[in-house]
């Protein structure tokens, strides 16, 4: 494998990673909606609390739909990307510290300050993608693509790890109570991301156009005349079509994880081990799937973790116990960082360079679109059958039908001409 000494700017890219991700791993996965649950809507019923938590996801979600192509064609017109980034993350990362202020019982308050930093999260790694195609080049993307999620993991299961023994043990941390403890969570999560943040912004230069005329203008247009023409970029096109199916099993398999584990009789301690497995377990791996993509083909890879994931699935309708969802949760550590990494730098040599802002925009709104359609096939599934532990069985279509669709991608040197 290439072992060229990677730029300052390529470490500075990967570092990020390690502190963005401690906000999908403790707040997203983890504490958010245990807490909010417990302290936030404890006086609501249980149904009320699902929906009210089911849509404040959604209404983030749908908001970054609909505007991450938008984000990305306005910092390729304008040279502005690093600048929206950081306000981005600044914005979330004070959201989040918000969190720590919520008094119980505010449950709108603290759904509100949820949605900004997830939205904000999310669109502004629209633009750290996109800053992938500065940092590397077509012998180290996929290297930088996976040391920056194995990076992720890492930093993020790290502190994860504090976190929950804060929760299990406050009083070794001076805290009163769990609820002291996970609020001071919150907190340290903002503390650690903006450490993290400081060497991409110190190290990462803004570069290509810069558009006359409005901005704005220029990136709507930009936006609806992709939107118009997309399809006839073959590669990216048919590349999107299996993305947004094989990466919805993903993140079904991902957010079905505790509940299958509640499901099983699990108490929430173990469910937070499982998580912490999964983030230690996908570091190492996540960095052992670049030297596969680059043995193999970015291709390749993607469609041997795909056939992985569908004997995850076939595995899960066999639980029974804790041991049993450990080791689920171990195999979904070891593919997920992969199959993320990969499809990342298989997608951004596909692409115009000169526009990588709007097509990783339509990269994280596919990539978002699909999010509706795993959980579908669950609740039906699930509803048909009554036993939770067939639920993950309708995702298999998801991934196969992906993986016949990602077939007819050609390779990068091969795609369109643009």
């Amino acid at each position: 494998m290439n072992r060229a000494k990677l730029s300052p700017e390529a470490k500075a890219w990967i570092l990020y990673d390690g502190g963005n991700s401690a906000f999908a791993t403790t707040v997203i996965a983890a504490f958010f909606p245990i807490f909010f649950n417990d302290f936030w809507a404890s006086g609501l019923d249980a149904e009320v609390k699902t929906a009210y938590l089911g849509w404040g996801l959604t209404i983030s979600n749908l908001v970054l739909l609909f505007t991450s192509p938008f984000i990305g064609a306005l910092t390729d017109v304008s040279r502005t990307t690093k600048l929206l980034f950081a306000g981005f993350a600044a914005v979330s990362i004070i959201s989040v510290a918000m969190l720590y202020l919520v008094p119980a019982g505010s449950w709108l308050q603290a759904l509100v300050f949820f949605g900004i930093a997830n939205y904000c999260f999310a669109a502004g790694n629209t633009l750290y993608d996109k800053m992938l195609i500065q940092v590397s080049d077509e012998s180290t993307i996929a290297r930088i693509s996976s040391y920056g999620f194995a990076f992720g993991y890492l930093g993020g299961g790290l502190l994860f790890l504090i976190n929950a023994a804060m929760t299990i043990k406050p009083e070794f941390f001076g805290l009163t109570s769990v609820a002291d403890a996970v609020r001071w969570s919150f907190l340290s999560v903002s503390v650690w991301w903006t450490l993290f943040l400081i060497p991409i912004l110190l190290k990462i230069k803004d570069r290509g156009s810069n558009e006359s005329g409005s901005h704005f203008k220029l990136a709507y247009s930009k936006v609806f005349n992709t939107l118009r023409t997309v399809s006839s970029k073959k590669n990216v096109f048919i590349f999107l079509l299996a993305f947004f199916l094989y990466i919805d099993g993903v993140h079904t398999i991902m957010a079905m994880a505790a509940d299958f584990a509640l499901n099983l009789g699990l108490p929430s301690s173990d469910v937070i081990v499982a998580l912490i497995l999964v983030q230690f377990v996908a570091f190492p791996t996540t960095l052992l799937w670049s030297k596969f993509a680059y043995k193999f083909g970015d291709k390749n890879t993607l469609l041997f973790t795909i056939s992985l994931y569908l004997v995850v699935i076939a595995y899960s309708a066999f639980l029974s116990n804790a041991i049993e969802f450990y080791i689920l949760a171990s195999m979904v550590g070891a593919i997920q960082g992969g199959i993320q990494s990969i499809s990342r730098s298989y997608y951004a040599p596909l692409i115009p360079q000169n526009e990588s802002g709007e097509y990783f925009g339509f990269y994280n709104m596919f990539g978002r679109a699909g999010a509706f359609l795993g959980p579908a096939l669950v609740a039906i599934f699930v509803t048909f059958f009554q036993d939770t532990r067939y639920g993950l069985i309708p995702t298999a279509a998801l991934f196969i039908m992906g993986a016949i669709i990602l077939l007819k991608v050609k390779s990068a040197n091969e795609s369109f001409q643009s």
